[in-house]
């Protein structure tokens, strides 16, 4: 349906009414009509009856005009009806005067109540007219609210269509993550032994070479390789263990063991350690007083050590890697700011995935999985705190850790 047919079909009903009733028609029709009203006083004269109907016959011709062709014509009739009845039958009816017409004012009683018919009668169609403006309105408005709720029940039934598969394909989603997380498992578990077998078995072999006075040329490059292959295990060794860590913190089943732990022991701890191992400068604040926060140490040293270790790892050799520990009312914050790559804003909350690293990170001789932050989020989540970064090329990078003081209780 096109818009011309759509506005046809919303047209009101009394525009379409018939040719005859237009008010063009309708003066020539008066002047007939108020011609027939004289046909009473012309039938009384011929039948010598006293002139009993004179002014209703005119009145009910201006009635039918009004209410047939409207006001124009039933003022022309109106006027037509003054005249005949001044100049011709109020005198003797055939005798016709124009030194007549100041006698008008004696017919202004009837020329009220023609105005006051005239109006009732417009107030009457315009009453009706409303009517049908309403009528038409009610009925448009039902069909328009008859389409929408079509409209509405072929948009439940899409809806309903896609969120049955979208329920379908998240419930192939997280089969697919558990039959992956199973995998991780079970591999991590299967990989753990022959690691650990294949170190064990370097570091013996490197035992057994170191004790031997001088070896033979050919066995000389037998130390070196063996390094290799135990610093490579090692590395291996970790990566499943982080795997092994990832999957049972995510499945739940690696309980956390919370115990009363003094945070600024375990900060300072750990900041020496990374001190003597990396041999950089480490700015460490803590609050004057021990903070007693309910914690597995264990974990939460995992997270404090990965950080501060990202934030050496990732920063010039000669800059300074800020650690600050503060308690905010009901929070313990822990933050660690270096300078160095900028996080992009639209990768900062992707850096918290499984084996996601940044383009800077993939480019950089810096070895790594993508696997701390992941495993750090969990812990930190499963204190019940949150774990965010902040980056900008003017103030550096800050990863912030908050938890909070009631974990236990809660």
């Amino acid at each position: 349906m096109n818009i011309n047919d759509d506005q046809q079909h919303h047209q009101p009903a009394f525009h379409s009414r018939s040719w005859w009733r237009t008010p063009l028609i309708g003066y020539p029709l008066a002047i007939i009509f108020v011609a027939g009203a004289f046909l009473i006083p012309m039938t009384e004269k011929f039948l010598g009856i006293q002139d009993y109907f004179i002014e209703p016959p005119f009145v009910i011709a201006t009635l039918l005009v009004a209410w047939i062709w409207g006001m124009g014509p039933a003022l022309l009739a109106l006027i037509i009806e003054v005249l005949a009845l001044d100049y011709w039958i109020i005198p003797p009816l055939g005798n016709f005067s124009f030194f007549l017409w100041p006698d008008i004012i004696s017919f202004v009683t009837f020329i009220i109540i023609q105005l006051i018919v005239l109006g009732l009668v417009r107030a009457q169609k315009n009453y009706r007219q409303r009517l049908l403006l309403a009528h038409q309105a009610a009925s448009n408005n039902a069909e328009q609210l008859a389409e929408n709720n079509q409209m509405l029940a072929e948009t439940n039934i899409q809806l309903s269509k896609v969120n049955q598969a979208l329920a379908q394909s998240n419930e192939q989603l997280e089969q697919a993550n558990r039959v992956k997380d199973l995998f991780l498992s079970l591999a991590s578990h299967e990989l753990k032994t022959p690691i650990t077998t294949i170190q064990g078995q370097a570091q013996l072999a490197l035992r057994r070479l170191s004790r031997q006075a001088e070896l033979p040329v050919e066995l000389t490059f037998l130390t070196e390789h063996l390094e290799k292959i135990e610093a490579q295990t090692h590395r291996l060794g970790a990566l499943v263990n982080d795997l092994l860590d990832l999957s049972s913190l995510r499945s739940g089943k690696l309980p956390l063991h919370i115990q009363p732990c003094d945070i600024c022991l375990l900060c300072q701890g750990i900041v020496d350690d990374q001190r003597d191992l990396v041999d950089r400068l480490i700015d460490l604040k803590l609050p004057s007083c021990p903070l007693m926060l309910p914690v597995d140490d264990g974990r939460l040293s995992q997270v404090i050590t990965n950080l501060v270790v990202n934030a050496t790892k990732y920063s010039p050799t000669d800059s300074v890697v800020s650690v600050e520990l503060t308690r905010r009312g009901r929070q313990v914050i822990f933050q660690v700011h270096n300078v160095g790559p900028v996080i992009p804003q639209e990768l900062q909350e992707h850096i918290f995935e499984p084996f996601y690293r940044t383009q800077d990170a993939q480019k950089s001789a810096t070895p790594g999985w993508g696997l701390g932050l992941a495993i750090s989020k969990e812990i930190v989540e499963q204190h019940a705190g949150h774990i965010r970064v902040e980056s900008s090329a003017e103030h550096g990078t800050t990863f912030r850790v908050e938890l909070p003081t009631e974990y236990a209780q809660e």
